[in-house]
């Protein structure tokens, strides 16, 4: 076996792992960025009311995607997410996780708040943790409207493909060369294309 397909194969794990852990993401991730600092001693404050409004959010986007890409028959033939996705989601999930982990929050708006990072590294490390969860923050957004908009492409496109091999009884691929070579020659092909000659009819 080659180093490249060593490492394809690699790939395939991790997007296959991916494609089979959507659904539980869908409903971890927003969990995470709810409550989860309240299981490393973090108490939860005014940040919690904004994540009433944020959670729900990152939750329906998760589960659109998440509903697109079960939706595509080559993504549950080959149970595995494709390199564009699993490269987006892994940045996705993984701004998630460093978001929960570097939020702070406090009770009070006079109190200096805490986070994960803050307990962990003390209380001098909060500055950072502001900065990092609001650059986590960003990527989030980014990620989540691009991550949707992709996944929403790639069905419309493998969609479009099953409707023409459906309709035609012809492979979208062979079509579509067809159509190319019919355009470029503008000869006979063109008018065979489908199988079918075209007689213009002649006046006498």
């Amino acid at each position: 076996m080659t180093v490249f397909s060593e490492r394809k194969l690699g790939t395939m794990w991790y997007r296959r792992a991916l494609f089979n852990t959507q659904f539980a993401a869908t409903i971890v991730l927003p969990l995470w960025l709810l409550i989860g600092r309240v299981f490393f001693g973090v108490i939860l404050g005014w940040h919690y009311a904004i994540g009433l409004f944020l959670a729900p959010l990152l939750f329906i986007f998760l589960a659109v995607v998440t509903t697109f890409t079960w939706a595509r028959k080559s993504a549950r033939r080959t149970g595995a997410v494709s390199k564009t996705d699993a490269i987006l989601l892994s940045v996705w999930y993984f701004a998630v996780l460093c978001y929960g982990f570097f939020v702070v929050d406090s009770v009070h708006s006079y109190e200096p708040g805490t986070s994960i990072a803050t307990h962990a590294f003390g209380q001098g490390f909060r500055d950072a943790s502001f900065t990092i969860a609001d650059i986590a923050g960003g990527v989030i957004i980014i990620t989540a409207f691009t991550t949707l908009w992709l996944v929403l492409i790639e069905y419309l496109v493998e969609s479009r493909q099953e409707t023409v091999t459906r309709l035609t009884g012809l492979d979208y691929e062979e079509l579509r060369a067809r159509m190319n070579r019919a355009d470029v020659t503008g000869g006979p092909d063109a008018a065979t294309a489908g199988g079918t000659v075209l007689v213009e009819p002649t006046d006498h």
